[in-house]
């Protein structure tokens, strides 16, 4: 029997080469998967394409095998020949073998996949101050707020998880302390911080220092970046399949590739937009051009896989961002730059209108993976296990209820409608297309409709431009640590659900 190792991340991929399959094969084949093990692989995958026949005792001595692997590591099959997967599928022992038919249906079982980009670190840009989020973002970072249940970060986070990736850099700026008392390093992922900002007479003052500046003194600083990484923008979800994003990137040799989609040509203004040629290679990167000047429609979703070479010859100083200044001096020195085309969702939270489609879509199912926390009730309506909603109260989705909401009896709301966290929503309201933020009383008599309110402001959901600095209060709507429900509403919703 012969054997050839293939290295895939954590994974290794043993192919066998036999005439037949025996029982005797089983000795040679634990060495080998032995000598993964102690290379730190705790996935393994044999290739039995190679395999001619296999006999009864063949089949046992896989078996075997798969069941002597320690139980903090995975052992799979996969790609027999036809006539070898019928000798397997007809024999009774079949069903005690992970088997699979391709080597790509078992490299995307949720166990193997989580090992496929093990030891890849990601940075996860948090630093903006998210102006045109305002006032959404005047307390709270922007990869802070609320996707029906979590934070956009804990969501971003959780993504790259499913491929394996466990070791996060985060570059907080604005309000950096939410972000930290929210991650630290866990047995679960490691969470590094390279802060943007400090604290001056024991409060936080950020300082903007620029997300290629933040790269580059990563690098210079701390020699971060042995390997490729990949970059994201903490303040958007996606579906994106991060193992064929760096599988592209590694195939083409670039120093840096950009997950790309096509947006409206009227959206192009809030974008870098790529120029390419037939291949995906970039030759041209304009940022945030006005949409008449815009070259294409293809613009960065600020996903991005880079090679450690694309931050040669930067200096190590302050004011140097991604799409301004490091990807045009890349193209303008001859590097290569690759665009990452593939289909995937993607939600971009660029300001209030971003965020209240994002909810949306998040309550409809329409962002695989990013599900409301919750269950799911016949009208559409995600409800927190610690939420009350009064059987006299008309909750029509889609609709998040988040934990220790409450909404009494006489409350009529239709989706798509968010009730934050600790909110209460009184008898004789209507809510239609609304976010009532967290810890916000609405009060009977009260219509919201189209609209963001919060404890002391409201705004238009269609404001999709920079807001003003000062928003004025939605009459009828204030903070719960104010002002209780009334008695009655507190009797009808209490431990209630409908």
């Amino acid at each position: 029997m012969l054997t050839n190792c293939e290295d895939i991340g954590q994974i290794s991929i043993l192919k066998i080469a036999s005439s037949r399959l025996t029982a005797a094969d089983l000795g040679p084949l634990k060495s080998a998967t032995d000598r993964m093990l102690d290379r730190g692989r705790n996935t393994i995958l044999l290739d039995l394409g190679g395999v001619r026949r296999v006999a009864r005792s063949g089949l046992a001595a896989l078996v075997e095998l798969q069941s002597a692997m320690p139980r903090t590591s995975k052992l799979a099959f996969y790609g027999a020949r036809p006539h070898v997967a019928g000798e397997i599928m007809r024999c009774p022992l079949s069903s005690l073998l992970s088997y699979h038919e391709t080597r790509e249906a078992a490299l995307n079982t949720p166990e193997v996949l989580q090992q496929r980009l093990a030891g890849l670190k990601a940075v996860i840009l948090c630093a903006g101050a998210g102006t045109r989020m305002r006032p959404l973002s005047h307390e709270t970072p922007k990869p802070m707020l609320d996707i029906a249940g979590k934070p956009v970060l804990t969501r971003v986070m959780d993504h790259l998880g499913r491929f394996g990736i466990r070791d996060f850099i985060l570059n907080p700026g604005h309000h950096a302390p939410c972000i930290h008392h929210a991650f630290a390093t866990t047995a679960r992922r490691s969470v590094q911080y390279v802060n943007e900002g400090g604290y001056v007479g024991g409060t936080w003052h950020p300082a903007p220092m620029g997300s290629a500046s933040t790269l580059v003194r990563l690098q210079t600083r701390q020699t971060a970046f042995e390997d490729d990484f990949v970059v994201l923008c903490g303040d958007a979800i996606t579906d994106i399949d991060m193992c064929g994003l760096v599988d592209a990137h590694r195939a083409s040799g670039a120093e840096v590739t950009i997950a790309a989609q096509h947006v409206p040509r009227e959206e192009t203004g809030k974008y870098g937009v790529l120029v390419t040629n037939a291949t995906g290679k970039v030759l041209e990167f304009c940022e945030k051009p006005s949409p008449r000047d815009a070259r294409s429609t293809l613009v960065s979703t600020g996903i991005y896989v880079f090679s450690p070479r694309a931050l040669k010859g930067l200096p190590d100083r302050a004011g140097f961002d991604i799409g301004n200044d490091l990807l045009p001096r890349i193209l303008a020195r001859g590097g290569s730059i690759q665009t990452y085309d593939a289909p995937f969702v993607w939600a971009d939270l660029g300001n209030a209108k971003d965020y209240f489609d994002t909810l949306e879509r998040v309550m409809k199912g329409e962002i695989p993976g990013t599900t409301p926390a919750g269950a799911l009730d016949r009208n559409g309506v995600w409800v927190s296990p610690s939420a009350k909603i009064s059987r006299r109260a008309v909750v029509i989705g889609p609709c998040y209820v988040g934990p220790g909401a409450e909404i009494c009896a006489g409350a009529h709301i239709e989706g798509p409608t968010v009730v934050g966290a600790g909110a209460k929503i009184s008898g004789r309201t209507v809510l239609k297309n609304a976010i009532v933020q967290p810890d916000t009383l609405v009060s009977s008599g009260t219509w919201v409709s189209d609209m963001i309110v919060g404890q002391d402001w409201a705004l238009n959901i269609d404001q999709n431009t920079a807001l003003p600095q000062t928003i004025q209060p939605l009459e009828g709507v204030f903070s719960t640590a104010k002002i209780a429900l009334p008695d009655e509403d507190m009797r009808l919703t209490q431990g209630l659900m409908g």
